[in-house]
């Protein structure tokens, strides 16, 4: 029997060592023979010792199974960690194939929320089904009977709260309904409800699971000296661990496979694709919860006594590799917020998950607040742990646990996955942020952050080692692996990121050249280190291109080297002969001009020096790339792009130097020695050969140099133009900008089209110069770019920037201007369903846009709002005539544009032309077709202020016709209507104190007045503050005893239950003031009467739970002293206890301090503020603490 087992033995080891793709069919034609194999290496462990057998596709040490990704766990006899049977695999090139695949594509998530391809997981999560789930005979319908009978009897467990007493026969059938639940979930799934129905499945076998472990024999069984009083085994978590990780197989491939046909609007491409991505996040992090419950499950058991229930390392490693994906799609999901944000400017809380599936809300799979409790880092926290714990577990009995390079390879993923963190995203959750963020809590997650890149470059070195010491069976980090940390470093906010990513690729270069690593370094690892510097280019906007410059040509020469093996075989040498396939493809060039386009931005760019050396360096960058291509490289062939980057430079320049020109001009100008010049004629002939250059650059990319076909952009000579347009300090500049806009136009390539970008900055640049010319030549522009539009261009559109130059270059010429504004108005009215409507930030001509140009000049109001009126009147009147609508119409009739005309009536000085619009609104929304027309809330609000100017004697009449008029077009008044009222009166009313008590009348009825809307609509602090601000304002002299009643009355009404009018600092300091105002029309005893009033107002405020005395309230008390009392003892004692109140409560400020110095005498002062005090700067600083506050 010993010998036939090692001859068994021998021949499995042959096979695997082999990597045969028959490796697998042998071991499952004798799965008997591989079972006592097992069994013989656990009883003989101690006799024969500890013996390993090599295998590329897992571990056997002492007959123990080394759990890893490329195999699964199938069946199990309970004895122990000893037995586990068939084994399943992925082949090792499957292997690296799937984590590279997963590095590159988070490499290019920053291309778009629809970057993932859908396919299916190829990590942890596939494993080929065993020949027992294949050869499985029941139906489908059996194993339901089966599990719907067992299903009540965990419902009874549940309901009785005790043990369920089963016998052998019921927990083999359960058994084998698990193991059915664990090969349909294997199966490939063929819909989004297959995949929903695989966590239904997860969750049943889970509740199964849970039967057995509560489960009573129906007697009890001894096996040795361990209780055997439960029938539940480790295969039977091993099977609910494998059907909980196969449920998120698919996820991705049904959410988003059919996502190009359902979202056609970018807006709702990115809605669905975001809850898409929190849907996948959501459900793999709800896997990595159930499956380390089953975890701490084993664990618990094992505790109380069932040492065979303890968890292998393929427990360990299959919770590993859930919380690896985790990772990755919670790390998706945030970067998904982050570009749905971008587009879409709000982003909807996470707890609307399931508003469009109300169905899925009960799953617990779909709770969103799963979601809630997952910082970006925690699930590679997670996975990491658990590794670490493998590594302890392995210290301790290194004949059971075995760290495998897969379990080191998921936990490096996990990390690598957040490699970018979404720092303004990672906070959208279902309640609105309200406060600060906590400076500390932050800089503790960008020091977590620093960890991760060295967190994973560790695992690498670790897997590297283990490679080294066991050879034979674990290969070296891939270049995947190698190419995702350097990655991480270059995407971290690591300060040294890059030279941590340089690093790497150096020290990986020097391992291949030893024969420690298979794979040479590759051009995609090489470009990673590249794009590390280019993103350091803003803070080195010099060092970094540069550096990125000597990585290429290091790149290139090691690529040339490739020539000279290929011509002579016989001189080069071994290392040379290593690198013989490197290349360097064009990306590597982009990603090197892309360093200089992002060093543009740099805030170090701020001086024309610095920009000229970026412009000239990335110069010498072309001219070598045009050398290169000269010699036969044609992937160093410059693109129309490369171009674009090299003019841009120049531009950035040529602006910065004009601009220091400029204002040294402007400053000597303003000093009135403007004639002396500043700058010497070398300054000018340095920004002359700069543009100079980059017409010669238009040369060199129209003609390729002769050497390559030229690659235009349309780029290029839009730098140009803008750097030319710049070059104000140039004499006759707009003309050669004039000319660079009609070599383009003359050129005639399809892709060399001006946009309407090139015809405002030529004609903008026409028009700085007072020029006749230079005049005509911009207003045939402007005409040529109208028809442009009207032939069916809408990019084409004018400007409204355009239309504001072109009126004031024409503003001494009334004829011109009214020539202008026509034509404005015959292109808008040509299409005017088109543009008769909202243009969001004014950037095309359009209704308002007309209208604000029409207002910008003098005198032209009543033109503008006539035209508007008259556009909007004959499409509304179309339609009530008609009786139908078209669906251009439904753009243009909004309230909007009423409004709007109604505001330039209003600014014309035209109330009842305003007025009559406002009429006519509410007699056009009466037509079934016209609601959209209905007067608003700010129709009426634009009329309240103007109607009660112009009347302000009968403002009350006005203000109520108004708001019978909202309510009868369905508007009922709101806080802000009366806001307008008030406002409106108190500031017309110049002091009138019958303005202020219509005033306070109106406040007052505002309940009574609202009656259906009285619990909505009450007297505020913000209404009546208005009110007793106009009191302080008015002429009365007994304003301070009116001002006291009112505050008397807002006291009284917010403790019959009115929150809303809680007396806050200013209304009682609007009180003090009108008491103080007065004195001037007071006797001494009045003025004494004011003193008592606002003394018993501060004392009444510093009793206040609602509100503090300010600053302005010590200020008021010290001038209420100065102004009412009279010059005295009295006086003295008051400022004094005043000023002491104000220093301890530490709102002291210079005023305070000065109005102090002018009330108290010498004695005084010397008591309050010391005698060596002679500032308010010397003054204690306790005294001064609460002022920023």
């Amino acid at each position: 029997m010993k010998s036939s087992t090692l001859m068994a033995q021998r021949v499995f080891r042959k096979l695997f060592k082999t990597q045969s793709k028959s490796s697998l069919a042998v071991a499952k034609t004798f799965p008997s023979a591989f079972d006592r194999i097992l069994l013989f290496d656990a009883e003989e462990k101690i006799t024969r010792g500890r013996e390993k057998i090599n295998c590329k596709c897992c571990y056997f040490h002492s007959g123990v199974q080394r759990k890893g990704p490329y195999y699964d766990s199938e069946q199990g006899v309970g004895i122990g960690n000893a037995k586990e049977s068939t084994l399943t695999s992925l082949r090792d090139d499957e292997r690296d194939e799937s984590f590279i695949e997963d590095s590159k594509e988070y490499d290019d998530i920053d291309q778009g929320l629809d970057q993932d391809d859908g396919e299916v997981d190829k990590d942890i999560f596939v494993s080929k089904p065993t020949e027992d789930h294949e050869n499985m005979d029941d139906s489908d319908e059996h194993f339901e009977m089966l599990i719907g009978k067992y299903l009540t009897k965990v419902g009874e467990q549940s309901d009785n709260g005790s043990i369920v007493v089963i016998s052998h026969h019921d927990a083999e059938e359960i058994r084998s309904c698990l193991a059915f639940l664990e090969s349909r979930a294997r199966r490939q799934r063929s819909s989004r409800d297959e995949v929903d129905r695989s966590f239904q499945d997860a969750h049943i076998s889970e509740k199964l699971l849970n039967l057995l472990i509560r489960a009573k024999p129906s007697h009890e069984t001894i096996i040795g000296e361990e209780p055997k009083d439960r029938f539940v085994i480790v295969q039977d978590f091993h099977r609910v661990l494998n059907i909980w990780k196969f449920s998120t197989k698919g996820l991705k491939k049904y959410f988003l496979q059919h996502r190009a046909e359902e979202m056609t609007d970018i807006k709702d491409h990115y809605k669905k694709m975001l809850q898409y991505q929190r849907r996948i996040a959501c459900r793999c992090l709800y896997v990595s919860e159930r499956t380390e419950s089953i975890l701490h499950e084993m664990k618990r058991l094992s505790l109380e006594g069932y040492s065979y229930l303890r968890p292998t390392q393929y427990t360990y490693e299959t919770v590993l590799g859930s919380w690896s994906l985790s990772s990755r799609e919670l790390s998706f999901m945030l970067r998904g917020e982050g570009k749905a944000a971008g587009i879409l400017q709000k982003v909807s809380p996470r707890n609307t998950l399931n508003n469009d599936h109300p169905e899925l809300a009960n799953n617990p799979w779909d709770d969103p607040l799963i979601l809630e409790r997952y910082k970006l880092l925690d699930p590679a926290k997670k996975a990491d742990e658990l590794l670490e714990h493998l590594f302890t577990l392995e210290e301790l009995d290194s004949a059971e646990f075995k760290v495998s390079p897969w379990a080191i390879e998921r936990t490096l993923s996990s990390w690598v996955h957040v490699k970018i963190r979404p720092r303004r995203f990672t906070q959208i959750t279902s309640k609105p942020q309200v406060g600060i963020v906590d400076e500390d809590e932050v800089d503790l997650e960008e020091q977590e952050e620093f960890h991760v890149p060295a967190r994973a470059e560790e695992l690498m070195w670790r897997l590297f080692e283990l490679s080294q010491s066991d050879t034979e069976v674990v290969r070296p980090p891939s270049n995947g692996i190698f190419r995702s940390v350097i990655s991480s470093w270059s995407h971290s906010n690591h300060p040294n990121g890059h030279h941590n990513a340089e690093r790497i690729l150096i020290k990986m270069g020097e391992l291949y050249d030893l024969g420690k690593l298979t794979s040479m370094p590759t051009p995609d690892i090489f470009n990673a280190v590249l794009g590390s510097w280019a993103r350091r280019s803003q803070s080195m906007p010099l060092d970094a291109p540069a550096r990125c410059v000597a990585i290429l040509k290091h790149m290139e020469q090691i690529a040339d080297s490739n020539t000279t093996l290929d011509k002579d075989h016989e001189q080069v040498s071994e290392i040379d002969q290593l690198w013989k396939d490197f290349y360097v493809d064009e990306k590597a060039y982009h990603i090197v001009f892309g360093a200089f386009k992002s060093a543009l931005h740099s805030k170090a760019l701020h001086t024309s020096d610095i920009a000229f050396d970026v412009a000239y360096q990335v110069d010498d960058l072309l001219q070598y790339l045009t050398h290169r291509c000269s010699q036969g490289k044609e992937e160093a062939t410059p693109s129309g792009e490369i171009y674009a980057i090299v003019a841009k430079c120049y531009r950035r320049a040529i602006e910065l130097l004009s601009s220091e020109i400029s204002k040294d001009d402007d400053v000597l100008r303003e000093s009135g020695v403007g004639f002396i010049g500043v700058h010497h004629q070398g300054t000018e002939n340095h920004l002359l050969s700069a543009l100079t250059r980059l017409n010669l650059l238009l040369n060199e990319m129209e003609f390729g140099h002769g050497i390559h076909i030229p690659d235009l952009s349309i780029n290029v000579y839009l730098e140009v133009l803008k750097a030319w347009a710049n070059a104000t300090v140039i004499p006759d500049s707009e003309r050669e900008a004039l000319k660079i806009f009609q070599r383009a136009k003359m050129i005639g390539h399809p892709t060399l089209v001006p946009g309407a970008e090139m015809y405002d900055v030529t004609i903008s640049a026409l028009l700085r110069s007072d020029s006749s010319k230079n005049a005509h030549d911009a207003l045939e522009l402007l005409k040529e770019q109208e028809r442009l539009h009207l032939e069916g261009n809408p990019s084409f559109k004018p400007s409204i920037k355009i239309y504001r130059s072109m009126l004031a270059a024409f503003k001494d010429r009334p004829d011109a201007m009214s020539l202008l504004l026509n034509q404005m108005t015959l292109l808008y009215e040509s299409n005017v369903f088109d543009d008769l409507r909202d243009k969001n930030g004014s950037t095309t001509l359009g209704f308002n846009e007309i209208l604000e140009l029409w207002t910008a000049v003098e005198d032209a109001e009543s033109d503008a709002a006539s035209w508007g009126e008259s556009i909007l009147l004959r499409v509304a009147n179309a339609v009530y005539t008609s009786n139908s609508r078209c669906q251009d119409s439904t753009k243009i009739l909004r309230t909007s544009n009423f409004n709007t005309v109604i505001k330039t009536w209003l600014e014309a000085g035209k109330l009842h032309r305003a007025e009559s619009l406002l009429e006519e609104m509410e007699r056009l929304s009466h037509h079934h077709l016209l609601h959209d027309i209905k007067p608003d809330h700010l129709s009426f609000h634009l009329l309240i202020r103007k109607v009660i100017e112009d009347d302000l004697l009968h403002a009350e009449v006005h203000a109520e016709t108004l708001l019978q008029r909202m309510r009868a077009c369905g508007k009922s008044p709101n806080h802000l209507t009366y806001q307008l009222i008030l406002d409106s009166i108190v500031k017309s009313s110049r002091g009138q104190t019958n303005s202020i008590f219509t005033a306070e009348k109106i406040l007052k009825n505002i309940e009574s007045a609202s009656a259906e809307t009285a619990r909505h609509l009450r007297p505020s602090t913000k209404l009546s503050n208005i009110v007793l601000q106009g009191w302080a304002q008015s002429k009365d002299g007994r304003k301070g005893l009116k001002a006291q009643s009112l505050l008397g009355w807002m006291i009284s009404e917010y403790q019959n239950g009115n929150s809303i009018i809680k007396p806050n600092s200013s209304s009682y300091n609007s009180v003090m003031k009108a008491c103080i105002k007065s004195s001037k029309y007071l006797r001494p005893q009045q003025k004494r009467q004011n003193f008592e009033i606002i003394l018993k107002i501060f004392k009444e405020l510093k009793r206040s739970q609602n509100a503090r005395p300010g600053v302005i309230s010590y200020r008021m008390m010290l001038t209420a002293c100065q102004l009412l009392l009279p010059e005295g003892p009295e006086r003295q004692l008051h400022a004094k206890e005043i000023f002491d109140d104000c220093c301890l409560m530490g709102l002291t400020d210079e005023i305070v301090y000065f109005i102090v110095l002018d009330i108290c005498d010498e004695n005084t002062l010397r008591k309050i503020v010391g005698q060596d005090v002679k500032s308010w700067a010397e003054l204690p600083v306790e005294w001064k603490r609460n002022l920023t506050q």
